[in-house]
């Protein structure tokens, strides 16, 4: 579908690795949040096609994209707001596991919600901040910037871990 250059890859996949390897670490959060939804979604129709070894694939990709998001998480520049994301990325987990053991498509549902609501929160920090607070930053952290969140402004986490099913608390 797409040429190929002399390194045998498509002009797509070098564009989309290029696009990666210039992308700030805020950005790259984003793409991770985008590949998580595409590929729970992808591991639901797997599911309701009956394509049991498609959906432990999928379900694979998004455990671990959340584990890399988990592993990004720098404790000494924000310890509470890691702390909820660390609980919540540990719920998906579970709501992951739980999908792929018993072929269940609700939990997925549950873990797509929690990652378009934590994207979403993502997407408005990039754009109401004036420039990447990231940018120049090491593209393994997840940094929060300096002057903290707006005054009276909840966090994406806040927001989303007090409204887990079952009455669980972050």
């Amino acid at each position: 579908m797409y040429a190929k250059n002399g390194y045998g890859q498509s002009s797509f996949q070098r564009y989309r690795a290029v696009k990666i390897q210039t992308a700030s670490p805020a950005q790259i959060m984003l793409m991770l949040y985008d590949g998580a939804i595409r590929f729970t979604l992808i591991g639901k129709k797997k599911i309701e096609e009956g394509d049991y070894s498609g959906k432990g694939t999928y379900i694979g990709k998004v455990q671990a994209i959340i584990s890399e998001l988990m592993s990004s998480l720098d404790f000494s520049i924000a310890p509470e707001l890691c702390t909820q994301l660390e609980q919540l990325y540990i719920y998906m987990m579970e709501q992951l596991t739980e999908a792929n053991l018993q072929v269940k498509t609700e939990p997925l549902d549950v873990v797509v919600k929690l990652l378009t609501t934590l994207r979403e929160g993502w997407g408005q920090a990039l754009t109401s901040l004036p420039n990447d607070p990231t940018a120049g930053k090491q593209v393994g952290r997840v940094t929060v910037p300096a002057s903290g969140p707006r005054p009276g402004a909840a966090s994406p986490a806040t927001e989303v871990t007090s409204k887990l099913p079952g009455g669980r608390q972050a």
